[in-house]
């Protein structure tokens, strides 16, 4: 939603009371705005201090009679409602063409600001005689509406309305514009080249009433809201006397003037035809209603049957692709583990073999030590037996060798007795 920020007035309104270059400022007297957007100011614009407000809440202009309330009202409503049809005080009235002079190039340019980020956007319109003469043929009358939205390159003060702009900003109640002021053409071209040399303006130029009321629109700037305000100020009454209907025709009317474009009066009828031909209809349509909300009852049980079944599919699937699985990996670990029971049946043989050698070799070594036992025991006897009978060939030979001994003491002692004899004899 947009606040109306700022009205700038250059070079138009009646003979007596002409609008030269006028700005009317109603900004940062509200309250804060709550998400305030990003944005980047002018070179030589001041920084701004504190968060930025929103516009005048509400505002009082005090005028005599005949000061220029109504025409100020008139070209806001150009602007935002265009056409001669949606000028303040009737479609009757040419009013806007009295407010153009012959050699004048009018601009009415509003600044609207977003209540909640504070971005800003202005609008305006743009108009001119054609030939630079005024003429009752309202056909000579150009009119262009324009929108960007202010930034680095241009806002609502440097507005390209004359041939040159003050850099500075200029004090309060003065213009920004120096030299010759610009025509359509001129002002168009200027703000064209200016939104391409900074795309962020994005600038649009519009001189069919119809696509202007489209891109006010796709702003967020709804025209309807203003038909509303120019019907509550076409004769200065209140708000309320729109809406002082005296009988439901009268309240139909107001109804389908908010809902419907009276330029297109075939279609309001198509649709009235429409809804006739369905209240003609509407037993039968109330037939179709209930078969149709039972339909949808048994449709709605069969597709949350078909749900189930497609979930309970897709368990089934899961499961059973979980299951093959299984099954691979349990044959993979079958065949592994059979490979591994033949290897452990034949370590199994080869250890049983190993162990009947080694029973084998350790009985064939009990016998060996039986029979080196008893050959030993053998041979111990054999060899007790051998040293007895040594002992006794040594008792023998010692005795015998005793005797050899004694035999020459004998002999010795035969012969001395002999001598010993043969001397006594």
């Amino acid at each position: 939603m947009y606040e109306l920020s700022r009205i700038r007035l250059y070079s138009i309104g009646p003979a007596g009371a002409r609008y030269a270059d006028t700005v009317l400022d109603l900004r940062g007297v509200g309250e804060p705005v709550p998400s305030p957007a990003p944005a980047q100011a002018d070179f030589f614009e001041d920084e701004p201090i504190g968060p930025p407000r929103r516009p005048a809440p509400a505002g009082v202009l005090f005028l005599e009679n005949g000061g220029g309330k109504s025409v100020l009202l008139k070209l806001i409503f150009s602007v935002m409602l265009p056409g001669h049809r949606n000028t303040l005080g009737g479609a009757s009235s040419g009013v806007l063409r009295k407010f153009l002079l012959a050699d004048d190039c009018g601009h009415v340019a509003l600044e609207w600001q977003h209540t909640l980020t504070g971005e800003t956007v202005v609008v305006g319109k743009v108009s001119e005689w054609r030939g630079r003469q005024v003429s009752s043929d309202p056909r000579k009358f150009a009119e262009a509406w324009y929108s960007f939205r202010p930034g680095p390159g241009m806002n609502l003060d440097s507005l390209p309305v004359a041939e040159s702009t003050a850099l500075r900003p200029v004090a309060e109640g003065a213009s920004a514009a120096r030299g010759r002021r610009r025509t359509m053409k001129g002002f168009r071209d200027v703000l064209v080249e200016t939104g391409k040399a900074y795309p962020n303006l994005d600038v649009v130029w519009e001189e069919v009433h119809e696509r202007w009321n489209e891109h006010l629109g796709h702003l967020g700037l709804d025209p309807e809201l203003f038909r509303y305000q120019r019907e509550m100020n076409a004769d200065e009454g209140e708000a309320a006397g729109l809406f002082a209907v005296k009988n439901d025709s009268d309240f139909t009317d107001l109804l389908l003037r908010a809902v419907t474009d009276t330029r297109d009066t075939d279609g309001l009828a198509d649709l009235v035809h429409g809804f006739a031909h369905k209240l003609g209809r509407r037993a039968e349509l109330t037939a179709e209603k209930d078969f149709t909300a039972g339909s949808l009852d048994l449709l709605r049980r069969i597709d949350e049957a078909a749900r189930h079944r497609e979930r309970a599919r897709a368990v089934h699937a899961g499961a059973e692709q979980r299951t093959r699985t299984l099954a691979r990996r349990l044959s993979a670990r079958g065949t592994e583990e059979r490979g591994r029971a033949a290897e452990l049946a034949e370590r199994a043989d080869h250890a049983a073999r190993s162990a009947a050698a080694e029973r084998e070799r350790e009985r064939a070594g009990l016998i060996a030590a039986e029979l080196a036992y008893r050959h030993a025991c053998l041979a111990l006897a054999a060899g007790e037996r051998s040293a007895a009978a040594q002992r006794r060939e040594l008792s023998d030979a010692r005795t015998l060798h005793a005797a050899w001994q004694a035999a020459e003491t004998v002999l010795a002692h035969r012969a001395a007795a002999d001598r010993a004899a043969r001397f006594d004899g």
